[in-house]
């Protein structure tokens, strides 16, 4: 009787699970493998994969920076007016820069080549800009950067 008891309790929730499936079934998204396929993601992995753009910079590349991003040529030049006056660096920054580094000082902390736009990392990892030295402007998708470069390693 027992065997006969625990027969009927497993077909009862065997049933439960099969209806809730199909009554389920028509709500559920349906996914398949054929659809990353055509949207070309496995493409886009496999172009990263291929492109030198796309790969990684050599280990122990860093750099340290902070920036003043603006909109204008002319706030280019209120800001370096600023700046040649004596006004620290990241008062400056706190005032007038967009980006929101701003509440930092405009520091960007520290980064690799490929984290920032290819403009902003060329001045940023070029071994003959000056360390401490306001760079700039140097005009990107964003704007107007000002840019320092506190510390590089590894270049």
């Amino acid at each position: 009787m027992h065997s006969t008891m625990v027969k009927v309790v497993a077909a009862l929730c065997f049933s439960w699970i099969f209806a809730a499936h199909g009554f389920l079934a028509p709500f559920l998204p349906r996914r398949s493998l054929v659809e990353p396929l055509q949207m070309g993601i496995f493409d886009s992995i496999m172009k990263a994969f291929d492109n030198e753009e796309y790969s990684a910079p050599p280990e122990g590349i860093k750099a340290s920076a902070r920036h003043i991003l603006v909109k204008s040529p002319q706030e280019v030049d209120m800001v370096m007016e600023k700046l040649k006056d004596g006004e620290k660096f990241a008062n400056v920054a706190a005032d007038f820069s967009t980006c929101p580094s701003a509440r930092q000082g405009g520091s960007l902390g520290s980064f690799s080549p490929g984290t920032m736009v290819a403009e902003f990392d060329k001045v940023i990892f070029d071994p003959n800009t000056e360390l401490g030295q306001v760079v700039g402007p140097v005009q990107t998708q964003f704007g107007y950067h000002l840019i320092v470069v506190d510390k590089r390693t590894g270049v």
